[in-house]
């Protein structure tokens, strides 16, 4: 069977040999066709890959997108922000994620968690 193989690839027009003089397939044996059929597939797929790997990097997808960074609000802001009363806010500081306690008397808000826990729970 490698013998085959060989012998096989020896008598093979070149993809550029048939794209010069395509009535070479007309001349070619069955199993010649097969093998130039799995050469334009293997060249399609490369030419796939390539053709994503540009369009890529001319979209910048492999760029990872800048994301702001969080803030710390104030009752007060937060409250504003995402249309809740300070007082609400404060009543459930304990179960609210990314709560800053400063001082016995300061308190902030994570803006991205707060708005991640207001999106789950109901007001």
């Amino acid at each position: 069977m490698i013998r085959e193989r060989h012998t096989l690839t020896a008598t093979v027009p070149t993809l550029a040999d048939v794209h010069t003089d395509s009535a070479i397939l007309s001349r070619v044996s069955l199993a010649v066709l097969v093998d130039l059929r799995r050469q334009v597939s293997h060249l399609a797929a490369d030419l796939d890959a390539a053709l994503c790997s540009a369009v890529a990097a001319t979209l910048h997808l492999d760029q990872k997108p800048v994301v702001a960074p969080d803030r710390l609000l104030t009752p007060a802001v937060a409250a504003e922000r995402f249309g809740v009363t300070k007082r609400w806010l404060l009543e459930h500081a304990t179960d609210i994620p990314g709560v800053r306690r400063l001082s016995r008397k300061v308190i902030r808000f994570s803006e991205r968690r707060l708005a991640r826990y207001l999106d789950r729970t109901p007001v």
